[in-house]
């Protein structure tokens, strides 16, 4: 295919400088990621494109529905996000949009929005969702159209440096946005997060204080998630919880069918 362009970066300085440096290269009207352990389904792309181009003129991001294989326990589930939702609203308090791969963003939001924070080896999207939801709307494809393999154990130094970086450019955000609720919501996430990232290193030990400063700061939270965080956890899984405005759809086959 001759209008694939590959370029090789000296250094391995993580999602965010690959992407700025592939947005930088881009001339086309839009722009999708995708990440080296993920896959797209043949259609994502143009299904994506045909439904924001079918959106009003202050959209300028799409996300869609995907399917997490959790290499593990060899596990497959569906995760919707829900078309209706306040997103921005969502963002601002716990990480409820899929990852990178899932997205396209028309290349003029870029100029707008800012690139990805190089500052940040974790939460790059969740920092970038926010600030594009401030000023730009959002439209979802509701059907599963990438697939995500989750099998690395995250670095909880990278996660931790990666939290409070994030803190420090969200925190006032959410509160000034949407009140004091808001903020603490917020920050219970992103300490359930480093909780999650401990469990998976075997660290459990270490993550129960920062369960219980979560809990401190938004009980629903903990409530909600600590059942399938542990639960996740004790049968093998990376223990990703989900927000309650997504739609979960365990797969009890290990395969893929062939219609997918």
């Amino acid at each position: 295919e001759r209008r694939l362009k590959f370029v090789k970066l000296s250094d391995n300085s993580g999602t965010s400088v690959a992407r700025n440096a592939g947005i930088s290269l881009a001339r086309g009207e839009y722009i999708a990621f995708l990440d080296s352990d993920d896959e797209w389904l043949p259609d994502k792309l143009e299904r994506q494109i045909e439904t924001i181009g079918a959106s009003s003129a202050t959209t300028g991001i799409s996300t869609t529905g995907f399917r997490i294989h959790r290499v593990v326990s060899g596990r497959y589930e569906d995760i919707i996000p829900d078309p209706h939702a306040d997103w921005q609203r969502q963002q601002l308090t716990m990480c409820a949009l899929g990852p990178g791969s899932t997205i396209l963003v028309k290349r003029e939001v870029f100029p707008q929005v800012g690139m990805f924070d190089v500052a940040l080896r974790r939460f790059e999207d969740w920092d970038w969702m926010i600030r594009c939801l401030a000023v730009r709307d959002i439209v979802i494809c509701p059907s599963v159209l990438a697939i995500l393999h989750v099998d690395r154990r995250p670095s909880i130094r990278i996660v931790q440096r990666s939290a409070e970086h994030f803190l420090e450019q969200h925190l006032q955000r959410s509160e000034a946005t949407f009140g004091n609720s808001a903020a603490r919501r917020l920050r219970a996430s992103v300490e359930l997060e480093i909780a999650r990232t401990m469990i998976a290193n075997g660290m459990y030990a270490s993550a129960l204080p920062r369960i219980a400063r979560a809990g401190r700061y938004s009980p629903e939270r903990v409530r909600l998630l600590l059942g399938e965080l542990m639960k996740r956890t004790w049968s093998g899984d990376i223990a990703w919880a989900l927000p309650g405005k997504l739609r979960r759809t365990p797969i009890r086959d290990r395969g893929i069918p062939e219609s997918f």
